[in-house]
């Protein structure tokens, strides 16, 4: 009887373990031609491919593995296609606490407190990385913890639609995390940690639901060691306004701090010295057609670094994009982009593209 017991037992739990498994994944293909470094490109490309499995496992314990496939342009295995992991995190969420809602600990290879807030306001990840990531400062993911909760009660279904569900509530959201520091491609080399915080506020929900103004504060080290006195700092201070409603959405935002996550923006005569930087990027987003299919984006970014060497590593950076939507956010885009650097010695990079996002 016991075993009889056990055998009904173990298709009742595949059966509930399948219902609460998801799998989806997320392509950018596409096809680009340009020049960058001084160098002619053309080529058919995949730039990302993820894929991602999320399980739930208990009420108040989940599990994500997202895989990055991307291609190696180093070493040996130049060329190659390569996986690794993006995301591998076991989630705790916990009960709504006054104006907490949704507060949750990610725990393994989690989201930094950034770069997910920005990419639900901001849906083009697809033609290239946002502001801060583009300009080398941080990348997305690390070795750490994040905690984070929406603040106030959920926004209505028709905003969140338009909006990002995910920090759709009301007062705003937050997030605060403890990593590694170097990414989560990157191999740490020093014992110190990066601390980073996320502050979102929605000042005028009733009357413009639509405006955010955020915060983010990182204090770090940057990755590479110095010989002798340690790794270089890396700061960042960024300042972002955000307008979404259901034609587009604007953004603009001002960034300064000195270091970056790699740990490679430093003095050439000291490398335990980090190079200051400044910048802005605006950011507007059209919908136009009667179902708003058609998409026209753009985007100006100015980035200035300067070492005390005099060597000049600032440029402006400028993007149009004109893409369809063909439902669920799998939208075909073409797209132009052009970095112009200060320094009259550095070639022009430019780029044109006909990516593809594809999402199941």
């Amino acid at each position: 009887d016991d075993e009889a017991e056990q055998t009904e037992a173990v298709p009742t739990v595949a059966r509930s373990w399948v219902h609460d498994l998801h799998v989806d994944g997320l392509f950018y293909l596409t096809y680009q031609d340009g020049v960058f470094d001084d160098e002619r490109f053309s080529e058919f490309f995949v730039t990302r491919a993820y894929l991602t499995v999320e399980a739930e496992i208990l009420p108040y314990l989940s599990g994500r593995l997202t895989l990055d496939t991307t291609q190696d342009t180093e070493g040996q295995g130049r060329g190659d296609m390569e996986v690794r992991l993006k995301y591998a995190f076991a989630k705790f969420r916990f009960k709504d606490l006054g104006l907490l809602n949704d507060p949750n600990l990610e725990a393994g290879i989690v989201h930094m407190v950034w770069l997910d807030f920005e990419e639900h306001i901001n849906f083009y990840r697809m033609r290239g990385p946002m502001f801060m990531e583009r300009s080398g400062i941080f990348n997305s993911a690390d070795f750490g913890l994040t905690f984070a909760s929406g603040l106030g009660d959920d926004l209505s279904k028709a905003f969140r639609s338009y909006a990002g569900n995910k920090y759709g509530t009301r007062h705003g959201s937050f997030a605060v995390g403890i990593y590694n520091g170097g990414g989560y491609h990157g191999d740490e080399r020093n014992v110190n940690k990066s601390v980073e915080a996320r502050i979102t506020w929605r000042p005028l929900p009733d009357l413009i639901r639509g405006l955010q103004v955020a915060g983010l504060v990182i204090n770090a080290d940057g990755n590479v060691p110095d010989s002798g006195d340690g790794p270089p700092k890396w700061r960042t201070y960024n300042g972002f306004l955000s307008y979404q409603w259901p034609r587009g959405t604007f953004t603009a935002q001002y960034v300064s701090g000195e270091g970056n996550q790699r740990g490679n923006w430093v003095e050439p005569d000291d490398p335990s010295q980090a190079i200051p930087y400044s910048g802005y990027s605006v950011f507007a987003e059209w919908k136009l057609g009667y179902r708003k299919q058609w998409r026209l984006i753009g985007a100006y970014d100015r980035f200035e670094r300067i070492a005390d060497s005099g060597d000049d590593f600032s440029f402006t950076y400028s993007h149009l994009s004109f893409g369809y939507d063909l439902g669920k956010q799998n939208i075909l885009m073409l797209d132009v982009d052009q970095r112009d650097w200060d320094d009259p010695q550095r070639a022009t990079d430019y780029r044109a593209q006909v990516v593809m996002q594809l999402m199941f």
